[in-house]
């Protein structure tokens, strides 16, 4: 498995987590993500989203992107997520807010219509480093479509998951790479998973 990286891609709830873990067992790759929880103060326990202003859900974004760097520099892993989603799911706070869709409390980071022609091409700047970075770090991207109902507690709505993943798309075909749409059960997805890794692994071999 040395040199297997793998990023797995999709939106809230489409089984990242499960499946990163699942390969991590069976497959032996470290499962990486951004390290702590999403805040400002990864110490403070009562901060939560709804309190950003938009500038912190910026500074919040690129911390993050920082950390999955960090966190992915090693020679082999999965990665539940990939440094793609820090921008998309910052991105579209920006212009949907916190909670998006879901009726609960407004809140600070939702953009002024008036401020994003000025806002989010700042917020887009350091985006060609990132795309140079997932072109060279990741061996397999794997899309995970969302399968399964949000729960009725999601922090997101239906229209902000189907965002984020055509947000994903687009961004992943402007790396030029192949992307790999797995679905099904865990175990289904778990073993297309280990036979992209054994051919990727062998046509490697061979070149």
């Amino acid at each position: 498995m040395t040199g297997m990286r793998i990023a797995l891609l999709g939106a809230y709830g489409s089984g990242k987590t499960t499946l990163a873990t699942a390969i991590e067992r069976e497959l032996g790759l470290p499962a990486v993500q951004a390290a702590g929880p999403m805040r400002i103060d990864p110490a403070d326990d009562r901060e939560r989203v709804h309190d950003w202003t938009p500038a912190q859900l910026v500074g919040l974004t690129v911390a993050r992107y920082g950390d999955r760097r960090a966190a992915e520099n090693r020679a082999a892993f999965v990665s539940d997520g990939s440094v793609l989603h820090e921008f998309v799911y910052g991105a579209l706070r920006l212009r949907a807010g916190s909670y998006p869709g879901t009726g609960r409390r407004p809140d600070r980071a939702r953009l002024a219509v008036t401020d994003r022609p000025v806002v989010l091409p700042l917020f887009w700047a350091p985006y060609p480093a990132v795309r140079e970075y997932a072109k060279q770090a990741y061996t397999l991207l794997v899309h995970l479509p969302a399968e399964v109902p949000l729960a009725a507690d999601a922090p997101i709505d239906d229209d902000f998951r189907a965002r984020t993943d055509a947000m994903l798309t687009d961004l992943c075909a402007d790396l030029d790479r192949p992307v790999h749409r797995v679905t099904g059960t865990v175990e289904q997805r778990l073993d297309r998973v280990a036979r992209l890794v054994e051919t990727t692994t062998r046509e490697g071999s061979t070149t």
